[in-house]
């Protein structure tokens, strides 16, 4: 499970660190545009996330 969260730790901070290299190369409306389509890819990995640890947990 530790390993699980962990890479779950990893691909978050990948994808943040990928966030602050486009917004310092992007204009501000596409910035906005991009980051609701960021953080609904985010919410979805965690939901993912969260019914694999729990389908390994049954």
């Amino acid at each position: 499970m530790n390993k699980m969260i962990s890479m779950a730790t990893a691909a978050m901070g990948a994808a943040v660190g990928a966030a602050a290299v486009y917004a310092a190369t992007c204009d501000q409306r596409q910035l906005r545009k991009n980051m609701r389509k960021m953080t609904r890819g985010a919410e979805k990995a965690l939901h993912n996330v969260e019914q694999m640890i729990e389908q390994y947990m049954r």
